[in-house]
């Protein structure tokens, strides 16, 4: 069963040693096995969103990615942008509307009326 949640002090999964400083992970967990990650930064009035391992999977991608903006939602943030390294294809998958600088203007209007493409 795949789970998904944020990363926390003690959890160790071979090959994966996030350092500090380097921001906040949410993890996607397969039973005990990790299967993907996203790192990002809180920042006053966005997140960014730096890096999505998905291990291929776009729905892994499309979970991690909306368990991170439901944080940020939660705690008032109402604008993500996206690291050009992020996988425009997996941003298309998707349907996350970013403009041509990669930013998502209204986190809080794509979680409430935007669902994910069921065309995989």
């Amino acid at each position: 069963m795949l789970r998904m949640r944020p990363f926390q002090d003690g959890d160790q999964f071979p090959g994966f040693c996030p350092k500090p400083g380097q921001g906040l992970y949410f993890i996607a967990l397969e039973e005990t096995k990790l299967v993907g990650y996203c790192r990002w930064r809180l920042m006053p009035g966005k997140i960014t969103i730096e890096e999505v391992e998905d291990s291929g999977d776009p729905l892994v991608f499309d979970g991690l990615v909306r368990g991170v903006l439901s944080i940020a939602s939660d705690q008032g943030i109402d604008r993500a942008v996206f690291s050009r390294e992020i996988r425009a294809d997996r941003l298309a998958t998707s349907q996350i509307p970013v403009n041509g600088e990669n930013v998502l203007i209204s986190i809080e209007y794509f979680l409430e009326n935007c669902k994910m493409c069921k065309k995989f």
